[in-house]
């Protein structure tokens, strides 16, 4: 996760939040116990989904860069330039 998208960060997960504040508040109520479970596996899911797309991402983002620098790892940690 770059700190550029930090803010963009903060920001969904106060909604995501707000939205399970929302189904517990609707959870205690005991009317609408389908719509509270509902919402809270939509937000838990799309956080996963979202999280793991960030760290496929990130993974693919430092494989470029190695791959750009040419900087290699030996067996016992030591860096070589190709």
């Amino acid at each position: 996760m770059d700190l550029l998208n930090v803010r963009t960060w903060i920001f969904f997960y106060l909604i995501c939040f707000v939205g399970l504040l929302w189904a517990v508040f609707l959870l205690a109520q005991g009317a609408m116990l389908w719509v509270g479970l509902t919402i809270i596996i939509v937000v838990i899911g799309f956080n996963f989904i979202l999280v793991s797309s960030e760290l496929k991402e990130h993974k693919k983002k430092a494989e470029m860069m190695k791959s750009l620098t040419g900087i290699k790892k030996d067996d016992n940690g030591d860096q070589k330039s190709r």
